[in-house]
């Protein structure tokens, strides 16, 4: 079971890791291989190790088909490219509690809808005279796009995200007079609003408070009404596991359901229906599991859980034994058979992960063990196995978890949750009964939130680790097997030790006098990050979201952390239009910044901020850096250096190139820089993301260089970069790039390269996936 398991699960990989889905004609080729592999076995039947292999490859080509054939299913709904951008109009149904933090956010199920119009939708509603309610059919005019996310190097693929749910298309409801409530809600989505419906009820019985999302979270699985900054905490704490629904909460309520069904079916009532304790623990556990996982929105760490629990409960129905091995990779086989995208998931592979964790450290144990060294090994082996799972899928680990889950679980699991669930109960019946008894979990939430957030405020309560070398990281998967495999002192000795390359691990970085360049994909704005031999140097760091997120938390912290940055060397902010400076504050916290330099307009700097001004130099490890634009207090001003023609400008000079950093200079302050004199750069970062008011032909001209970078969001509402300013660097010999369309743009210039053959390194082309737009 375990090699079929395996197998099944590793076709699925090897179809979501491609960059495009195989072509047709494959599918002849693996139809083949399989019937042969079927004849093969029937031959090997004898011969157990060939039939395992058998068995084994079989799986694999099930998996691909299984994958394969969901995957294109799924992208042959995905909006066409010829819809985007037009009006149409939707009639369907709010599948989803909507997310009305900031405008509502929810799912939209169409039906009847325009040709090549998906059927699943993400729409945002802006300005909305009402927030839908689940179940509610509604027409809509509605302006749409397809999957869009930030690409960059250590960043979350949101892309991805989407594809997984299921959405074609994303986009927002338009002013119309045209949209308008077709009907009420009906039985359809009874489900979510069933759980719109508790949601509501127990922000009735808590009022304002501010854990009513951690509340709601625990009870039905929405966690909208949570804050940033407490998503923050449990982030840090690696506590963040006690807001998914899954095994811990199910099982318990699993538990408790079926010790109360063992009670009930001795009362004298129910002797009449002829079950025995077994019967009735089976049904009532069964049966709670069941609704506390829908009630939860069935992620994919819950239908684990809930697939296991169903496994154990049926055998115990039925007097079978049955290996817990061999349940969860059933369980793992049933899930890809519901969920061919659960790959996808992190939550999917740090539930099983840990499941087979603990059974690893618990089997084989002659002596037997009390309960706080039971759980203590359990905590142990958890937090030592997830280390390569939480590596590769966040780059970091926080340092203080142990300390945070010891405190936690046992609050969570024996007074939180239990009367968190308590008090939903009651709350359904009226709010006013559930009022007093979430004071117990409100209470206990209020009185350990500020030892969170102290573990959360300190210096190393989080590590983040560069992106390590393949070498690197089998060692650390195979010292975290033998640390939590049960085995003798050497061995485990033996683990530690391969775990030390990662710990120490630097990643690579240019060479003395080449410099690396990187324009990040940061939607409509800039972030661009400059690397030497030893130095880092950030310009610009994108906008901020009405959300109280922005591009520098979600796009230019992780990227440095994924190239090992641990502190800044400068931070110049070119000026202070909120696209450029929105995330100032947010790199501040994140990172170490030595130096900040900022323009005339940026008037949210800290204190011991300088202002650029032209003829400021400094060389970092055999690269130069000039300040050329604006002037200095005592120079000549012709212009208001107040707003785009007041942006730093910056010239990078390398021994194999040079770089040119404009801002959002227009066409007056380039004026200026001719009049000056102005050098030829092998790069350039467009001025004013290519707007027609800047990157004027006498610009052009004196700039002539190889490589041209334009930063822009997809389909953003000014159509930059505009297609004649793109055709007048072309006419200059440079080759065009957008972070729009390719991403992350990084461009290195070393010595031992020729600077009239710029090597760049699109992220959309390097690291594509075949559901990437």
């Amino acid at each position: 079971m375990g090699a079929i398991a395996l197998g099944f699960l590793a076709g699925h990989c090897l179809i979501h890791g491609l960059p495009h889905l195989p072509a047709p004609a494959w599918l002849v080729v693996i139809v083949l291989a399989l019937l042969m592999l079927l004849v093969g076995r029937h031959r090997a039947a004898r011969k157990a190790r060939d039939f395992s292999i058998a068995t084994a490859s079989i799986a694999v080509l099930l998996g691909i088909l299984w994958a394969w054939g969901h995957a294109a299913s799924r992208l042959a709904e995905d909006l066409p490219p010829a819809l985007e951008g037009w009006d149409v109009t939707v009639r369907g149904f709010i599948a989803s509690l909507p997310d009305s933090k900031v405008d509502p956010q929810f799912v939209f199920d169409g039906e009847d809808a325009a040709a090549g119009i998906p059927k699943r939708l993400r729409l945002t509603w802006y300005r909305a005279p009402s927030t839908p309610q689940p179940g509610e059919q509604w027409q809509l005019t509605v302006r749409l796009k397809r999957r869009n996310g930030f690409a960059n190097p250590g960043g979350f693929d949101y892309e991805g995200y989407l594809f997984r749910e299921g959405f074609g298309a994303v986009g927002y409801v338009r002013d119309d007079d045209g949209n308008r409530r077709l009907q009420g809600a009906t039985h359809r989505y009874a489900i979510a609003r069933a759980r719109a419906w508790i949601g509501s009820r127990i922000a009735t019985a808590v009022g304002d408070h501010p854990m009513l999302g951690v509340l709601q979270g625990l009870a039905i699985g929405d966690t909208s009404a949570m804050q940033v900054e407490q998503w923050r905490v449990f982030a840090a704490t690696g506590t963040t596991h006690l807001m998914a629904i899954s095994g811990l909460h199910i099982g318990m309520v699993a538990m408790l359901a079926a010790w109360a069904g063992g009670r009930i079916v001795r009362w004298r009532r129910a002797q009449p229906l002829g079950l025995t304790a077994m019967h009735g623990q089976v049904l009532a556990g069964v049966a709670a599991a069941t609704i506390y996982s829908v009630l939860a929105g069935l992620s994919v760490p819950t239908q684990r859980t809930l697939v296991m629990l169903c496994i154990y409960f049926g055998l115990r129905w039925w007097r079978r034994p049955l290996a817990i091995g061999r349940s969860l990779s059933l369980a793992l086989i049933v899930i890809l058979l519901l969920e061919p995208f659960a790959t996808l998931a992190v939550g999917a592979w740090l539930s099983f992960v840990a499941v087979l964790v603990i059974l690893m450290a618990t089997s084989g144990r002659l002596l037997r063990e009390g309960t706080i060294a039971s759980f203590s090994r359990v905590q142990w082996a958890v937090t030592i196995g997830l280390i390569p799972v939480l590596l590769l899928s966040f780059g970091n680990l926080s340092l203080v978890a142990p300390v945070a889950n010891v405190l936690a679980i046992p609050a969570f699991t024996l007074l939180i949750v239990p009367g968190v669930l308590v008090g939903t109960l009651a709350a359904t019946i009226h709010p006013s009964l559930g009022a007093p008894l979430f004071k117990l979990p409100l209470f206990l939430l209020d009185a350990g939130w500020p030892v969170l957030e102290w573990l959360a405020r300190q210096p190393l309560a989080v590590w983040h680790a560069p992106q390590p070398s393949l070498a690197v990281f089998v060692a650390l998967v195979v010292g975290v097997l033998l640390l939590t495999l049960p085995a003798i002192w050497p061995l485990r000795l033996t683990g530690a030790l391969l775990c030390l390359p990662m710990m120490f691990y630097r990643a690579p970085t240019p060479a003395p006098g080449a410099f690396e360049l990187t324009v990040l994909d940061v939607g409509q704005g800039l972030a661009a990050v400059v690397r030497t031999h030893s130095r880092t140097l950030v310009y610009d760091t994108g906008p901020s979201y009405q959300s109280g997120r922005s591009a520098a938390e979600l796009a230019v912290l992780p990227f440095l952390r994924y190239r090992g940055v641990r502190s800044i060397d400068l931070l110049m902010v070119s000026h202070g239009d909120q696209d450029h400076s929105g995330g100032m504050s947010d790199l501040l916290a994140g990172l170490p910044v030595r130096a900040v330099a900022v323009g005339p307009s940026v008037t949210k700097a800290p204190p011991s901020s300088t202002g650029c001004e032209r003829g400021q130099q400094w060389q970092w490890d055999g690269v130069w850096f000039t300040v050329l634009h604006p002037e200095g207090p005592s120079g000549e001003q012709t212009f208001p250096e107040s707003g785009n023609d007041g942006s730093c400008v910056l010239l990078i000079r390398g021994r194999a190139g040079s770089a040119l950093l404009t801002g959002d200079i227009e066409a007056e302050a380039e004026h200026q820089l001719l009049k000056r004199g102005l050098p030829r750069a092998t790069v350039v970062v467009a001025p004013h993301h290519g707007s027609d008011t800047s990157s004027s032909s006498l610009f052009v001209a004196a700039v002539r260089p190889d490589v041209t970078i334009f930063s822009t969001g997809h389909r953003n509402r000014w159509n930059f970069p505009r297609p004649a300013v793109v055709a007048r660097w072309q006419e200059a010999g440079a080759r065009c790039y957008d972070t729009g369309a390719s991403g992350a743009i990084s461009v290195v210039l070393e010595p031992q390269m020729d600077a009239a053959n710029v090597q760049v390194r699109e992220q959309r082309h390097t690291q594509r996936r075949y559901w990437a737009r």
